[in-house]
């Protein structure tokens, strides 16, 4: 009968070999595989554990930067409401002012409004504001005046470009050589008018003569012409 070795004889080279001893190897390379295997999938856990709290934290703080909460229900986006045109320009509101004064002082045959983009054109006849060949103000074109500087000091977002404007008829006269120093005396006058009587301020205003060259129908009547000879008064309004 085969006895069987003392343990101690298992660390000795010249014994035979232990039968049980590879499933003794086995079972501590298996153990070990677990241990790995489950150190491997703790670490994995701990990296998804922390990217999970790193990004409930990011999210949380973009939810208040941008006043979005988090977890909320996603639904269709708030109406975004809209200015009405009047509070981005008040252009419209100025050319139905003018409108009304026009009508208020019968001038609708001799002063005209029209809006375009963000400017404001207020066209004067020579027939109110000048006698022909001459640039003194007539007395009958103050009301009118009046209230286009009323305007002006309304809407200080504005500034004022006056110009002058004749016919085709060259002038030589003492005073005015030509059709431009006309043209720019007249757009003087109504300059010196709203800074001197009206108080408006000047860093807003600029005058200019175009003489002949802006004609806004052609000379070859004398109704033409007399439409031609005007004085017009362009507000811009200022960029934002």
């Amino acid at each position: 009968m085969e006895r069987t070795p003392h343990p101690a004889a298992l660390k000795s080279g010249n014994s035979r070999p232990f039968p049980g001893r590879a499933l003794v190897e086995r079972a501590a390379a298996d153990s070990d595989f677990d241990s790995n295997w489950l150190i491997t999938l703790s670490d994995l856990l701990s990296l998804l554990l922390i990217f999970f709290v790193m990004f409930s934290v990011t999210t949380g703080n973009a939810g208040k930067a941008g006043g979005v909460k988090t977890g909320a229900t996603v639904g269709p986006p708030a109406p975004v409401a809209v200015l009405p045109a009047t509070a981005v320009s008040p252009g419209r509101h100025i050319a139905e002012e003018m409108n009304s004064i026009i009508r208020k002082l019968d001038l609708g045959d001799d002063v005209s409004v029209r809006a375009a983009d963000r400017e404001i054109v207020i066209t004067m006849n020579e027939k109110i504001t000048f006698r022909p060949g001459e640039a003194e103000i007539l007395k009958g074109s103050e009301p009118i005046l009046d209230n286009i500087a009323g305007l002006i000091l309304r809407y200080p977002s504005y500034l004022v470009d006056i110009e002058g404007h004749t016919d085709n008829v060259p002038i030589h006269t003492r005073l005015y050589p030509s059709n431009w120093e006309l043209s720019v005396a007249r757009a003087m006058s109504v300059l010196k008018y709203f800074i001197g009587t009206r108080r408006i301020d000047p860093s807003r205003l600029s005058i200019k003569g175009d003489a002949d060259h802006k004609p806004i129908v052609p000379n070859g009547t004398p109704q033409e012409r007399a439409q031609n000879r005007r004085v017009e008064i362009r507000m811009k309004e200022k960029e934002p």
